[in-house]
């Protein structure tokens, strides 16, 4: 796939190549809101499933990761800028949930 250092939009189509990655990634994020839901840490239900989620996502990526290159690994490494934007993402995503005040949401 030819692509973009600025483009940050992916078809399902585009993920295909990776996409072992991406389902585990989503599959540990789902995961992590039914945790999330079930610890009942803050006072709203929507607080609970996004810090849930959140927090499973860049576990997530490294176990999805893991899992991608034991199927292909040439996919990661002619999809090395998508794999990098996920897991940059990911780790964003991650790291938002010890910044962003969730008590108060």
């Amino acid at each position: 796939m030819d692509e973009s250092q600025f483009r940050i939009e992916y078809s399902w189509e585009d993920l295909k190549p990776v996409r072992p990655l991406v389902v585990t990634l989503i599959a540990t994020q789902l995961a992590g809101c039914l945790i999330g839901f079930w610890l009942h840490r803050y006072s709203t239900f929507a607080a609970n499933l996004w810090a849930g989620g959140a927090l499973a996502t860049f576990p997530g990526f490294l176990l999805g990761l893991l899992i991608q290159l034991r199927i292909s690994t040439a996919a990661i490494s002619d999809n090395k800028v998508m794999v990098r934007r996920i897991g940059l993402i990911a780790l964003l995503l991650t790291l938002l949930v010890f910044v962003f005040p969730l008590e108060k949401f």
